[in-house]
């Protein structure tokens, strides 16, 4: 496989505990050593669920590592990739 640049990238995450799921979420692409740009909280129709979506840089390749990692590690109901931002940066 051929080694892609770091660029940036969206998560969505869906979780309850959101201090602690913070935390760990941090603690995940700062022992890769990914920098993580931004996160934000926002609430859903659950009142116990939070959408977390984290922007962080790393190489495309490895989507599907961290989010077996944020699957694994933290107790979220589900993790997503935004793959249609990445197809439409392709198309430009």
């Amino acid at each position: 496989m051929e080694n892609q640049p770091a660029g940036p990238s969206r998560i969505s995450i869906y979780a309850s505990d959101v201090n602690n799921v913070l935390s760990r979420i941090l603690h995940t692409f700062g022992k890769s050593r990914f920098d993580v740009h931004y996160i934000q909280i926002f609430k859903t129709e659950d009142p116990e669920l939070k959408l977390i979506i984290v922007e962080a840089s790393f190489p495309k390749e490895m989507m599907t590592l961290i989010i077996s990692r944020i699957e694994k590690i933290i107790e979220v109901h589900r993790a997503f990739a935004h793959l249609e931002e990445e197809q439409e940066t392709k198309a430009l």
